[in-house]
C-alpha cells in the first residue's frame, strides 16, 4: 500500500474530538532507528555484529498544514503549552489503510515558518513525536 496524499483524510484527535485538515501540502514521518554494524579493529571478518541504534528516541512526524482557523490555531497553541498527548492519523478513501501516530505531543509550538509572497508562506507546520508511530494496512 502507498499513501497517496490526495486520497487521504489527514488530521488530529485532541480531548476527544476529531478535527480534519482539508488543505494539508505534506506528510513527512522520521524514524530513528538504525540497524547498524560493528566489529573490532582487527577483526578478520567481513560480518561484523548487528545493534540497533535509536530505540530511545521518537519518531517523528511532521506535516504541513495550509490554512486553519484562529480558533484551531489557539487550540493547538494550547495543546503544546500544556504538553497534552494527541492522535495524528492519515486515512485512505480508497481502503481505509491508516498512518497513525498516537499519544503524541506537540513538539514545537504551530507557527507560520515562511513569511514571503509565495503559496508556501500560507502553511504552518505541525511536529509531532510518538514512541507509537505505525501503519494499518488493508490491502
Amino acid at each position: 500500500m502507498v499513501f497517496k496524499l490526495y486520497d487521504c483524510d489527514i488530521g488530529l484527535t485532541i480531548r476527544g474530538q476529531s478535527y480534519d485538515f482539508e488543505h494539508v501540502d505534506s506528510v513527512v514521518v522520521e524514524d530513528p532507528v538504525r540497524n547498524k554494524l560493528i566489529r573490532g579493529a582487527n577483526a578478520g571478518n567481513k560480518m561484523g555484529l548487528v545493534y540497533q541504534e535509536g530505540n530511545k528516541e521518537p519518531k517523528t512526524v511532521t506535516t504541513s498544514v495550509i490554512g486553519f482557523t484562529p480558533e484551531f490555531h489557539a487550540l493547538l497553541k494550547d495543546v503544546f503549552k500544556t504538553q497534552e498527548r494527541i492522535d495524528f492519523w492519515c486515512i485512505s478513501r480508497q481502503d481505509g489503510s491508516c498512518k497513525m501516530a498516537k499519544n503524541a505531543i506537540l513538539s514545537q509550538e504551530p507557527q507560520q515558518l515562511n513569511i514571503d509572497d509565495s503559496a508556501e508562506s500560507l502553511n504552518t507546520a505541525l511536529v509531532f513525536e510518538s514512541f507509537d508511530v505505525g501503519d494499518n494496512l488493508k490491502s
